[in-house]
């Protein structure tokens, strides 16, 4: 299936003043800038606001701005506003790929369907520079650690159907940056500069010792990284694909979310990005079971990607070091985005080489590698 590479036309930034449903800031994670006014400004660009009877924060994510929009209708739609450095071409992107999924393929669950605003794109700028989106409410909860087989099973068809994607332009993927690429993963950063932070910055005192150790890791996995370059192959992938951006119902998927980080990399990053969060867990291996023998239902790795999962696990851990770093640096978010999570990115990382080999006996055992 080829996606074209039209990009679609923001709609100007909205002049009216709208009227706060109330003076409180909504405080949604990792978007301490935005309020209700800003919101309601991004709603008058799709829909006529005065429709509008309530917010309501959404649970789970740490980079944008996302409330749920409850209308007098009874009917609830989505608003998000992208906190990401004002990066238009990784929206552009997102935005591109989930049209074309949407009409050329179909799935067992829903993938998110933008509106379009008032103008006909389904992206607005707003006063602030950032864009913001709406798009339908789907029906479902986060599962966390439920409808595991099936969040496996579901990853792996979408995975198989990201395989058929090409002929895409990939100068229109935005600034997504393939993990391998560990120091281009935000903008804000270098080599230099993460090592500096970890190093010095005053706010990681009381981690400081963890964070060094990090830093070793980092470097570590890095070096590992240009080995797996002739031997990894690539697609198209998600890129965020974890059990908080997924909702179930009646224990089946109903919807994969959030493709804002969707580019082409490692195809077995897909698999490694599922596992991470999975590898907190006591005990983890279970999860890791359930869920590798529902991604192998459709799911597709060769003898060389199983075997270079655990690394890759690894990889998607220490790329959210170095891009929580890069965040902060930017003045995206606070520091505390790592500080409240580095603890279990290192227990995570001492479980997988500690169970690596029993990792990859079960994946090209379930998967006749």
């Amino acid at each position: 299936t080829i996606l074209g590479s039209t990009n679609p036309t923001l709609s100007n930034t909205s002049k009216m003043t709208t009227k706060s449903i109330s003076n409180r800031s909504n405080g949604a994670v990792g978007s301490s800038l935005m309020n209700n006014e800003l919101a309601m400004e991004a709603i008058s660009l799709f829909i006529d606001e005065t429709q509008v009877t309530s917010l309501q924060p959404t649970t789970g994510g740490a980079n944008n701005f996302v409330q749920y929009v409850n209308l007098s209708s009874g009917n609830r739609l989505i608003l998000r506003i992208y906190n990401n450095g004002f990066d238009t071409p990784k929206v552009v992107f997102e935005h591109q790929l989930l049209r074309h999924l949407n009409d050329q393929q179909k799935f067992s669950f829903q993938l998110p369907k933008f509106l379009p605003s008032k103008e006909g794109s389904t992206m607005a700028r707003l006063s602030n520079g950032s864009e913001a989106c709406m798009c339908d409410w789907i029906h479902g909860t986060l599962p966390k650690l439920t409808c595991v087989r099936e969040i496996g099973r579901a990853s792996g068809e979408l995975s198989a159907a990201l395989s058929k994607v090409y002929g895409l332009d990939e100068t229109i993927t935005g600034n997504v940056a393939p993990y391998w690429k560990i120091w281009d993963v935000h903008h804000a950063v270098t080599k230099q500069s993460v090592h500096r932070f970890l190093l010095e910055s005053v706010e990681l005192n009381d981690v400081r010792d963890v964070a060094l150790r990090m830093w070793s890791e980092t470097l570590a996995i890095a070096d590992k990284c240009q080995v797996y370059q002739s031997s990894l192959p690539s697609q198209l992938i998600h890129g965020d694909l974890h059990y908080d951006n997924v909702l179930v119902e009646d224990g089946k998927v109903t919807a994969i979310l959030d493709f804002e980080f969707a580019a082409f990399d490692w195809r077995a990053m897909e698999l490694a990005i599922c596992l991470s969060k999975y590898a907190g867990e006591e005990p983890a291996m279970p999860y890791f079971h359930e869920f590798i023998n529902g991604f192998a239902e459709s799911g597709v790795l060769t003898r060389a990607e199983a075997q270079a999962i655990p690394d890759l696990i690894t990889l998607r851990i220490l790329s959210n070091v170095v891009y929580f770093v890069g965040r902060a640096i930017a003045g995206e978010d606070n520091i505390s985005t790592l500080t409240t999570r580095i603890e279990n990115y290192e227990k995570r990382i001492n479980w997988l080489k500690e169970n690596a080999n029993a990792i990859v006996a079960h994946i090209i055992g379930k998967m006749g590698l």
